[in-house]
């Protein structure tokens, strides 16, 4: 289904540089679809003008944040203070280059949870074509609570 317009700033850590999502263009219960882009002068961009695989990665694991916050956001469950980060990345391949600059679709799906880990398996596609295919775990945490600091 289409998804909302949210304003990622609003439920994403990331900065640019450092944000390489764009915008929720479907979600369902457990999957989504994202834009990302990154800048022909940006941090993952190689001197010839082709984007790291690094980069590829890290837009699978920044659009299931984006797709968990914007149905926390949606919810009125979003916590103040939270986050996640990615600790894992499993048979993930790289099957076509992409350009920096160019726009970049990636879809996410979460396939299993593991008490505060989410594995979501990705696919990037640049040009209609798979540029990439694999898993990320992302540990997700959020303070629901005073009692917790103790």
């Amino acid at each position: 289904m289409p998804a909302p317009r949210i304003d990622l700033n609003k439920i994403m850590p990331h900065r640019p540089p450092m944000l390489l999502v764009e915008e929720i263009l479907d979600m369902g219960q457990n999957a989504a679809r994202v834009r990302a882009v990154n800048p022909p002068d940006g941090l993952f961009a190689d001197k010839e003008g082709f984007l790291l695989p690094a980069a590829l990665i890290e837009m699978t694991a920044q659009s299931y944040a984006a797709f968990d916050g914007a149905k926390r956001f949606l919810e009125g469950t979003l916590p103040e203070d939270g986050g996640g980060f990615l600790v894992n990345v499993r048979d993930f391949v790289f099957l076509n280059s992409v350009r920096a600059g160019q726009e970049v679709y990636v879809d996410v799906t979460i396939k299993n949870r593991f008490f505060d880990t989410r594995i979501i398996e990705g696919t990037v596609w640049a040009d209609g074509k798979k540029a990439a295919q694999g898993q990320v775990y992302v540990f997700v945490w959020e303070k629901t609570s005073p009692q917790e600091e103790k």
